[in-house]
């Protein structure tokens, strides 16, 4: 039976040789990159007047030329490399152009390989570059690689060259449907992802609208906040019943953005609907298109159970000028020791201290006579409450 000494021994001489394992594969990479450096160096060297010659010629209408003599493996790969930098700069037929000139080069067919290779981070930095050089014939290998690579995030690396090479809206729609099943709220950056390619995406948004899948319909929600289309107004009056929550609250916060769906029918549904969040963004709307006609809805709704749906009708209120700001006076007149009257005096305060700041700063008449006159109201209601209160308690 060993000793604790002899264990430690033992011990010590296993860390040591970690350590120097450690060293030895940390020298190995550092020799490896030295390597790598020196060939790349040497690479562009030995084709610097040929990339003189692509950026010089980018503009002309013929293909431009491969360089010429043998090229090996290694050196088509750094010169991949610095078209993708060139790409980076340039857009229009200047990059088209170097995009073809990967073609003709065998760089596609190259990467095309690699996707079946048998490393994992091979193939997606195969599918990445193929992304770049926005290949139509890799769509079918880069779809079957996407649907066996959903557990980590590569997965959006290979979605997105799938957007950059679509040739199709049904690429787009067959990838997005791929991804948004296989991880959950990434909505937005499937959008994102999307609004890579080169197809007209107006259409797949629409589409989305309409589909039956709640989880498309909001990427179609988002993709037509980013890149609104006019004509799908009937689309989104009947997502406001959808029984999806989210889809409800982000249609709803497409039409309170427009002042084309704020009619009396449609704000009435608004205000008094089942989601609190439909009637905060509602009440929010009102003051941000300056809607005066609905300040008596504004006033009932500073009483609302949810203190989001009353900050935002209070705040809206105080957006409407004198009339809104004597609406709220009214509340303080009407109300005692409530919810209501507690968020119409915070509003009143925090509005005349904002606009007594502003006068400080300006010299406008009509800033002034506004702030008095607001002012005159609250110490008017002000007084009128004491007044009630006093009457009471005797």
């Amino acid at each position: 039976m060993q000793t604790p000494l002899a264990t430690a021994i033992v011990f010590l001489y296993a860390l040591c040789g970690l350590t120097v394992l450690g060293l030895l594969v940390l020298f190995a990479l550092k020799l490896r990159n030295i390597s790598v450096e020196k060939q790349t160096m040497r690479c562009l060297e030995k084709y610097r007047d040929y990339f003189v010659y692509l950026q010089a010629h980018g503009e002309e209408e013929e293909r431009l030329q491969v360089p010429y003599g043998d090229v090996t493996q290694k050196e088509k790969q750094i010169i991949q490399k610095k078209l993708f930098e060139l790409m980076e700069c340039f857009t229009g037929i200047h990059r088209d152009k170097l995009i073809w000139l990967c073609e003709d080069m065998g760089l596609v067919e190259l990467d095309m390989q690699r996707l079946n290779g048998k490393w994992k981070w091979t193939r997606v930095d195969a599918a990445y570059n193929l992304g770049i050089m926005r290949s139509k014939l890799a769509v079918p290998a880069l779809m079957t690689l996407l649907q066996k690579n959903t557990n980590d995030t590569s997965v959006f690396i290979i979605a997105r060259s799938v957007a950059k090479c679509a040739r199709n809206t049904e690429d787009l729609r067959e990838m997005a449907t791929h991804v948004v099943r296989a991880k959950n709220n990434v909505h937005q950056l499937i959008v994102d992802i999307i609004s890579d390619s080169q197809v007209d995406t107006a259409p797949l948004f629409a589409q989305f609208l309409q589909d039956s899948d709640a989880e498309l319909v909001k990427i179609g929600l988002i993709g037509y906040a980013v890149h609104a289309q006019p004509g799908i107004e009937p689309a989104l009056y009947q997502l406001i019943q959808s029984p999806d929550k989210e889809v409800r609250i982000k249609a709803v916060k497409l039409m309170c953005r427009d002042i084309r769906y704020m009619n009396e029918q449609t704000l009435t549904d608004f205000m008094n609907h089942k989601d609190w969040e439909i009637r905060a963004m509602a009440a929010k709307a009102i003051g941000s298109l300056k809607l005066h006609a609905y300040i008596p809805s504004l006033k009932k709704a500073v009483g609302d159970a949810n203190w989001w749906v009353r900050h935002h009708s209070a705040r809206s209120l105080a957006q409407l000028e004198v009339e809104g700001f004597a609406a709220l006076c009214e509340i303080l007149q009407e109300e005692r020791n409530s919810h209501k009257s507690e968020m119409a005096h915070q509003v009143i305060q925090e509005e005349l201290e904002k606009e007594k700041l502003v006068l400080q700063s300006a010299t406008a008449t009509e800033k002034l006579v506004q702030y008095n006159e607001k002012l005159h109201l609250y110490r008017k209601s002000y007084r009128k409450t004491i007044s009630t209160v006093q009457a009471l308690e005797r």
